[in-house]
């Protein structure tokens, strides 16, 4: 289920013609040049750097079931890497207009409303890249 609510969140933020371009991407990019700018995870599947920025790695955080087990109440994360702090905090803002009280919807998944639980800075390690993180709350049916 995971990664289903993972495409549902990768298809919601593709379908932002202005935080694509904010990527150097359109909508209809090929996948090839959206896996340069999206990771479905922790780890990029590139090496970060200042070359490769901007960046967004999407993860689901630890929930659990609700007392009907269809209903999830799960977490997601997404990280965005700039080169400047400013960068990356602008990458989460569009996100954030993009996610925030919306509900998601893939093949096998459907949530309820997605609610912003936390956000900040954090230190990248690596030079020339900036990043900030966002982690919402949502609950979501698992479609049988």
């Amino acid at each position: 289920m995971s990664l289903q609510l993972i495409d549902a969140v990768q298809n919601a933020l593709k379908a932002d013609s202005e935080l694509m371009s904010m990527l150097k991407l359109t909508p209809s990019s090929p996948s090839a040049d959206i896996v340069k700018r999206f990771t479905k995870g922790m780890e990029p599947e590139i090496t970060v750097s200042k070359d490769t920025v901007p960046h967004i790695c999407q993860y689901v955080m630890p929930g659990r079931y609700a007392t009907n087990p269809l209903v999830f109440e799960g977490k997601f994360c997404i990280d965005f890497y700039g080169k400047t702090a400013y960068e990356a905090k602008l990458l989460f803002e569009r996100a954030f207009k993009t996610l925030h009280e919306k509900r998601l919807f893939a093949q096998g998944v459907m949530s309820y409303l997605c609610v912003l639980s936390y956000d900040s800075d954090f230190a990248t390690g690596i030079q020339g890249a900036k990043g900030y993180k966002a982690i919402f709350d949502v609950d979501y049916l698992r479609m049988n």
